[in-house]
Formats: structure tokens, C-alpha cells, sequence
């Protein structure tokens, strides 16, 4: 049946930024999906609650609070993984923020643009790094890296973050080409999406409008739209699909140059 090539049974996935939004919606979908996960984020009750979910589905749910950006932390995670399940069938590098980043270039100075690189792909290269022998002990692994449609957007006081996420996109081509054909590499770009770090936009009704008019579906996107690509790409349903970005940003890319924060004024930081 076409519905098996989406199950996740007996598979073992690692997801950054876990604790809330778009990671904790994959993660749930994961496990709905036959899963067992664990889970990196850095606010041990926002693991705690995803993690009762997880085990709510039947699913086995391990859960690390962790500084992606520190390299130490992470080559434990994943050593307790390599003793715990010895191999690894899925990667999904999601954590990511703006965070320092965000700013004019005069306001950004290198520290903060290093900062910025850190959380949104380096400590994805390094992970991904650190994870490989578990990886490459799978039959067939994939990694999924959540990217961002500021990644070819054009829009002030976001060079950093941009840059970041733009070369997350070419790591990702050049590891699916590396690491073929037992490892697939793929990214998602998400638009703009509701979670809690666009609460700012959801409750201000000004912005929401500002922000929408720009997306040709005529709303935000919600984590399962990005979840639900999250399961097409990590599972077999996508096996041929290796070293692509797709777009999950209600055909923004059919307007060229409109940012999402270009439209709804945010203030110079």
C-alpha cells in the first residue's frame, strides 16, 4: 500500500530544537508514525512535555537538555545514542533562531554574526559530523535539515541569519552528494509559520494582515505543514529525493524579493 512507504516503524530519529514549535511537531508526528525519538532542546519542561506525548503514542521518547552550539554537549548526546540504539535511521537538525543576529550592519558586529553562524549551521555541521558513524550503521538514513526562506530572501538587518541559513542549504547539496546513496540529505525552508516565536506577528492583527497579504495561500503556515515535509523527506516515500530544499512557504517563491519582515515594519534593532 502507498500509506506503508510513510511509516516510520522500528526507525530512531534525532531532533534538535524539540521543546516547542516546529521540532516538537515533527517529533509527534514521528512517533504517530512509528518512531522512537529523541530530543535536544534547552528548557527541560518543554522536552518534559513533548516527551510525555511521545509516550502517550507508545514510542520510546529520550530527551537531553543541550547547547547545540556547545560541541562537548553534543558528542554526549550522541554517544549515550551510539551505547542506547547503536545506530541512527534519522537527523533532523532544526534548532535554529535569528537571536544576535538580528540587526543592521552597523549593530552587528562580528561576535554577534559568529553567534548567529553557530546556532543555525555550525552546530548542524557538527552534529551531523558527530552522528555519522550512527548514520552510516542504518540501512538507509536520512537527514533532514529545517532551513528558511530568508535563505534566498532579500531583506535588511537579517545578513547574518541569511547567511547562515543560505550556506545550510548548500551544505545540504553537497552532503546528499558526499554522503549518496546510503545517506539522503535534504532541507526544508519553512516561510512563516506559527509558532511561538512568531507570536509576535499571530497577535498583533495589523501585522498578521501585513504579513499574510504576501502569501499567495492566504495564511500562516502551522508546524504540520513543515512536519508533514519533515515525513515525506525522512521516510521512504522520499528515497529517490536527495539534495534538494523544498519551499514550505505558501508560494512565497512566486514573489520575488517580498520578505516576510520587509512587509510588517519591524523596527531596526
Amino acid at each position: 500500500m502507498i500509506s506503508n512507504y510513510f511509516s516510520l516503524q522500528g526507525k530512531k530519529a534525532l531532533i534538535t530544537g524539540a521543546g516547542k514549535g516546529i521540532g516538537a511537531r515533527i517529533a509527534t508526528a514521528f512517533a504517530e508514525m512509528g518512531a522512537d525519538v529523541a530530543l535536544i532542546a534547552r528548557t527541560e519542561s518543554d522536552l518534559d512535555g513533548v516527551a510525555s506525548e511521545v509516550s502517550a503514542l507508545g514510542r520510546e521518547a529520550l530527551t537531553f537538555v543541550c547547547d547545540i552550539t556547545d560541541e562537548e554537549s553534543l558528542g554526549e548526546v550522541v554517544s549515550t545514542l551510539q551505547t542506547h540504539w547503536n545506530s541512527l535511521d534519522i537527523l533532523i537538525n532544526n534548532a535554529g533562531a535569528a537571536g544576535q543576529g538580528y540587526g543592521s550592519l552597523k549593530k552587528v558586529t562580528k561576535a554577534r554574526f559568529v553567534n548567529t553562524l553557530d546556532i543555525n549551521l555550525t552546530s548542524a555541521y557538527t552534529l551531523i559530523h558527530l552522528a555519522l558513524p550512527m548514520l552510516q550503521r542504518a540501512p538507509a538514513a536520512s537527514i533532514v535539515n529545517v532551513s528558511s526562506a530568508l535563505g534566498w530572501m532579500v531583506d535588511k538587518n537579517f545578513a547574518a541569519y541569511g547567511a547562515a541559513k543560505a550556506g545550510m542549504d548548500q551544505m545540504t547539496r553537497i552532503l546528499a552528494y558526499e554522503l549518496a546513496p546510503n545517506i539522503r540529505v535534504n532541507g526544508i525552508a519553512p516561510g512563516a509559520i506559527e509558532t511561538p516565536s512568531t507570536a509576535f506577528i499571530t497577535q498583533d492583527k495589523a501585522m498578521h494582515e501585513a504579513t499574510v497579504r504576501w502569501i499567495p495561500q492566504g495564511r500562516l503556515g502551522k508546524p504540520d505543514d513543515i512536519a508533514l515535509a519533515a515525513l515525506y523527506l525522512a521516510s521512504s516515500a522520499g528515497g529517490f529525493v536527495s539534495g534538494k530544499i523544498i519551499e514550505v512557504d505558501g508560494g512565497m517563491a512566486a514573489l520575488p524579493g517580498m520578505a516576510i519582515e520587509a512587509r510588517i515594519a519591524r523596527p531596526d534593532d
